[in-house]
């Protein structure tokens, strides 16, 4: 595309300081705002963006040695045949290019926020969507599950949240690929360096609130603060917002979109919308009634966990929110609920022995999502509950202590070892958990494969082993290495 059609609509004010000879006849190929992704032969326009421990002019040599052609940045930069604009707002200018050079994109776009179900709320979206008989596709912590046919052309990364312009790139291509509804995992952090402006969002969800991050946004109230962006700043007037009715922060989060003139659709047991009336569980499942514009329905769910009712739900509201089904179709649709899958790394079974104990993995890790899965495996076990798990360095170090606690009250057995230790010392990081356990039913045990062994190794009859944790992960950092890890496989491998 031409670099003068991209910017022929921006209203963001801009010079071209340098480059003017060959500005008309300039024509990009990509955007980058991560100098090591400029490609000479891409014809790359690179935004120099500064962020929180970053100056985004300190890249810009290094941009241009890549081959970048031309060079936004807050000053004026002098090369050979490179094009400099010089703006007061890099950010807001990307933005501008970002939505004239991508498009179009899909129709519809569901952002969900929260502590935890994220991930599951966003996958649940993808299926029911697709239960429609619709192409769907999510994006988030498991990367972008879609079509297999269609992942070969996507750009890859590495956060809950995309970068903006992977984000971008991603969606159109996605859209190329005839598919029109994709729900988005969005994080507080996202949220906060605005990874998600520019987009146009119609339905956003709410699924819970707990500690988490603290290593990023300091506070509780920080931490909340940036969820309520993708509410307060990010959806337009009149947007759909479907919010847990069962947290304490239900009501905030109602004036907030009441505020913005959202239309509310609330879930939960004290939902007036998707209400629950009871989760019966069954053998290999759940049975839930719940009600909906007055009427009673029933879902079946091969998934367990009263969290996941509660996740499903969300997503069901997201999709309502978007496609109106008359009371037959809704009963069709519903009728298929029983093929939606969880996640991966949620409360995943990868193990049955012989002596029926079982062994799952899952990502929880933060002490919420901890409480849950524990509690969720006390009801499904008939005899020990046994817990592995670590926490992450150079991540929020106030929770460690209350995992530490929740793990010696809801588990007969836990084994502290070692997460993604990063750049801390991996015996410290256990120290500050273990200050909080009950030492008569804890064990510590440096190395987590070697935790695994063990644990494993311990298993009785009817037992369950939870790993939590890592879930989808398939590696373990260790310092600045970055090594495979698969926990399903190391199992696998253990049992023989």
């Amino acid at each position: 595309m031409k670099l003068t059609e991209i910017l022929s609509q921006v209203k963001t004010e801009f010079e071209i300081s340098f480059g003017q000879e060959i500005f008309d006849s300039a024509v990009i190929g990509d955007i980058a705002i991560d100098s090591r992704l400029v490609k000479k032969e891409k014809s790359t326009i690179f935004f120099a963006l500064n962020g929180k421990n970053k100056n985004g002019a300190e890249f810009i040599a290094s941009a241009v040695s890549q081959g970048a052609v031309v060079i936004v940045s807050s000053e004026s930069v002098n090369f050979p045949n490179v094009i400099s604009i010089k703006t007061n707002q890099v950010f807001q200018l990307l933005v501008e290019c970002l939505k004239k050079f991508y498009t179009p994109l899909p129709v519809n776009i569901y952002a969900v926020t929260g502590t935890n179900g994220k991930t599951s709320v966003a996958e649940f979206i993808r299926q029911i969507i697709e239960l429609l008989g619709k192409k769907s596709a999510s994006i988030g912590t498991l990367g972008i599950m879609c079509d297999e046919a269609v992942k070969s052309e996507l750009a890859s990364f590495n956060l809950t949240t995309p970068d903006i312009v992977s984000l971008y790139k991603n969606l159109f291509i996605l859209k190329k690929n005839n598919i029109n509804d994709v729900a988005i995992e969005v994080s507080s952090i996202g949220l906060e360096q605005a990874r998600i402006a520019g987009l146009k969002i119609d339905v956003a969800g709410f699924t819970n609130f707990s500690q988490d991050h603290l290593d990023y946004h300091k506070t509780m109230e920080e931490y909340f603060f940036c969820k309520m962006l993708l509410f307060e700043a990010v959806m337009a007037n009149g947007s759909a917002a479907v919010l847990n009715a069962d947290i304490p922060e239900f009501v905030k989060i109602q004036r907030m979109s009441q505020s913005k003139k959202h239309h509310i659709l609330e879930y939960g047991f004290k939902a007036k919308d998707l209400k629950i009336v009871e989760v019966k569980q069954q053998e290999a499942s759940q049975l839930i009634i719940f009600e909906f514009n007055t009427k009673k329905y029933q879902i079946t769910l091969n998934v367990a966990g009263e969290f996941q009712v509660l996740n499903v739900l969300c997503a069901l509201g997201m999709v309502m929110a978007k496609y109106y089904l008359d009371e037959e179709k809704f009963a069709e649709l519903l009728a298929k609920f029983s093929q939606l899958k969880a996640a991966a790394g949620r409360m995943q079974r990868v193990a049955l022995l012989p002596n029926q104990a079982q062994i799952f993995i899952d990502f929880a890790h933060s002490p919420d999502a901890l409480e849950n899965v524990l509690k969720l495996a006390r009801g499904l076990t008939k005899t020990r509950l046994l817990l592995l798990f670590g926490c992450g360095g150079d991540r929020d170090n106030k929770k460690r202590p209350l995992m530490g606690e929740i793990s010696s009250c809801l588990a007969d057995i836990a084994i502290v070892t070692d997460d993604n230790p990063r750049s801390e010392n991996s015996a410290s990081i256990r120290q500050e958990i273990l200050a909080s356990c009950d030492m008569s039913k804890t064990i510590e045990i440096a190395g987590r494969e070697a935790a695994i062994e063990k644990a494993i190794s311990m298993l009785q009859p009817y037992d369950i082993l939870i790993l939590a944790g890592k879930g989808h992960e398939k590696y373990q950092i260790i310092g600045d290495k970055k090594t495979e890890f698969d926990e399903e496989k190391i199992v696998k491998n253990l049992l023989k």
